[in-house]
């Protein structure tokens, strides 16, 4: 047996060497190491084995029949996140980390001999990887961000403008809610008969008045209302009637009672520029590209794999053939 040590890309869920190493974190993948065949293999094939693991460097350490050496080494450093090549430039760093990456190994051949490299969970982590590293060296290239030009996010920007990037007229407004018809009318006759300019006047009428206890606090502040806020119709429609700031309406009937509001100030239609939106296009189309080639990608491997689906629930449509 020659197995690397550390070899391959993290999976999405890792061990931390913490628990193996006295001093330090070290990010390695448990799953490829658990799984790697231990085989003997024929004189030639160890050979082969043996010139590899030349090439990969000077022998640092052996682990039973495991060898590891200096690019194992430096790929596992590479590995470890946030860290930089001088963390480890001291000896007491690299004989710490080494200990670690031994002690892993150590784990990891007990496990071998337990028989868990065939475990269900350990294959599947092992699938999980290279399915990973299949995709992005299969889609990488074609689906990269870098791929999305400056044409097409500016070309995106200007197709979803209107829906995605302009923020809709809206209104400010103050309220109170009561739920007494009568009351209502009162206290709507004692909002009108404030000044324009009184809006501390209206939003102490609302601290006093108001059964809505989570604005009354705050003088009955409802913030920025446009049609799309999730409030009262009827609400939002008188809400976007008014024109002045000062005005008032009401009372407004709706479900639960009676509403009474003042407007506060206008904000006019406003287009979000360019420069503020680019990133968040670019990143959605580098994801729908992306989405679309794995698509093209897998029905490409349908293409060319048998497949069958026995269980009647679970067989596809005739769009999905």
């Amino acid at each position: 047996m020659n197995r690397q040590v550390g070899i391959g890309a993290a999976p999405a869920c890792c061990y931390s060497l913490a628990m193996f190493s006295r001093s330090h974190c070290f990010a390695l993948t448990l799953s490829l190491t658990l799984v790697t065949a231990c085989s003997k293999g024929s004189d030639v094939a160890q050979a082969t084995r043996l010139d590899a693991g030349a090439s990969r460097g000077a022998l640092i350490a052996r682990i039973g029949k495991v060898e590891l050496r200096e690019e194992d080494v430096q790929r596992a450093m590479t590995r470890e996140p946030g860290a930089s090549p001088e963390r480890f430039k001291s000896p007491e760093a690299r004989r710490d980390f080494i200990d670690g990456l031994v002690r892993f190994e150590l784990l990891a051949q007990a496990a071998d001999r337990a028989g868990l490299t065939k475990d269900p969970d350990a294959v599947h982590a092992l699938q999980q990887i290279a399915v990973t590293k299949l995709v992005n060296q299969t889609l990488g290239a074609i689906a990269a961000p870098e791929t999305v030009t400056q044409a097409e996010v500016e070309r995106e920007y200007l197709a979803r403008q209107a829906s995605d990037f302009t923020l809709p007229p809206a209104a400010q407004v103050r309220h109170i809610h009561i739920s007494d018809p009568k009351l209502a009318e009162r206290v709507a006759t004692q909002a009108k008969a404030l000044a324009p300019t009184d809006d501390a006047g209206f939003a102490s009428l609302a601290t006093k008045t108001s059964e809505d206890t989570a604005t009354r606090s705050s003088g009955g502040n409802l913030g920025f209302i446009d049609k799309g806020s999730q409030l009262s119709p009827a609400l939002v429609s008188a809400a976007l009637s008014m024109t002045a700031p000062g005005e008032v309406a009401g009372p407004i009937a709706i479900e639960s009672g009676y509403e009474i509001l003042r407007l506060v100030s206008l904000r006019a239609a406003a287009v979000s520029p360019l420069s503020s939106v680019e990133e968040p296009i670019r990143q959605r189309l580098y994801r729908e590209r992306r989405s679309k080639a794995l698509e093209d990608f897998i029905a490409r491997l349908r293409k060319e794999t048998s497949v069958e689906i026995l269980d009647p629930a679970a067989a596809p449509t005739a769009s999905a053939k």
